[in-house]
């Protein structure tokens, strides 16, 4: 397989893959910080996890300089938060909670008591008395086993956020594909005629989408319209075409550091053996 046109093939899909992965990574990761989904995510999963509606447990946390220090502490519901954190250190999140609930050290059944005077919630209530319980009314303790209760819950808060990101890099991907008409099997089948082409893809690093792009367009592959390419949509082709863009949108979810890692490895072994020009393949 070494310096076939099979593998020119692989390199050109590769870096075709990169482009389209790291100028979709680049879009997702600034609409994500202008909306701060990160944020919001997290604030949604605090809610969920205290069974609160954001003007109870959910909104003192959020007022705590523990969890929130960029925020003057005075919201009356999380609606009303100046800031927000997009993450939260379990212990101080265990450290927060223990404040907002006035908890001192005390018996297990003092304990016990100031946690039915504060939660109204049965659910949250039953729990914090086993976690006492367990713990035997140790502060040190409670705060170590409510940590590892909200590290657990931000496990699926993470998986959330992944599978909204993902689905918006799908959708951003596929917007980027029409437009410059990304057509895996258009690509595909040039590099296989003119497998010289990939030639002019290397292993360097391009460090920003710009010039990702820039480099596409020097490579000189088949992808933006023109009259010819309109009468094939029109025609039998525009099945085969759209089916192209979403395989170039699947390539992004993989993320641009594994396509530009892919393109490395194919890169180098194609330079792996020697190969004088016009040899055959």
């Amino acid at each position: 397989m070494f310096n076939s046109t099979i593998l020119d093939v692989v390199i050109g899909l590769s870096f075709c893959f990169f482009v389209v992965s790291i100028i979709t990574s680049a879009t997702v990761e600034g609409v994500a910080s202008v909306l701060k989904w990160r944020a919001a995510t997290l604030l949604d999963g605090v809610k969920s996890l205290l069974n609160d509606s954001g003007t109870g447990l959910a909104r003192d946390i959020f007022n705590s300089a523990l969890v929130n220090p960029r925020a003057p502490g005075n919201a009356a519901s999380t609606d009303d938060l100046t800031a927000r954190p997009s993450y939260i250190d379990p212990k101080q999140f265990g450290n927060a909670l223990i404040d907002v609930l006035k908890l001192t050290p005390g018996t297990v059944a003092e304990l016990q008591k100031n946690i039915d005077t504060n939660i109204s919630d049965l659910q949250i209530r039953a729990m914090l008395h086993g976690m006492i319980l367990r713990t035997s009314g140790d502060l040190g303790r409670l705060r170590d086993e409510l940590a590892s209760w909200f590290d657990a819950s931000m496990d699926r808060v993470r998986g959330v956020y992944k599978r909204n990101v993902q689905a918006w890099t799908f959708l951003v991907a596929l917007t980027l594909s029409v437009p410059l008409n990304v057509d895996t099997f258009s690509i595909a089948t040039k590099l296989w005629e003119q497998p010289i082409v990939a030639n002019k893809i290397t292993g360097a690093q391009y460090p920003s989408p710009r010039s990702a792009l820039d480099a596409l367009e020097e490579i000189g592959l088949p992808m933006g319209w023109d009259e010819a390419t309109v009468h094939r949509f029109a025609g039998f082709g525009g099945a085969i075409m759209t089916f192209g863009w979403l395989i170039s949108a699947v390539s992004a979810l993989f993320g641009a550091p594994f396509w530009f890692d892919a393109l490395q490895q194919f890169v180098r072994l194609r330079g792996a053996g020697p190969r004088a020009d016009g040899a055959e393949r």
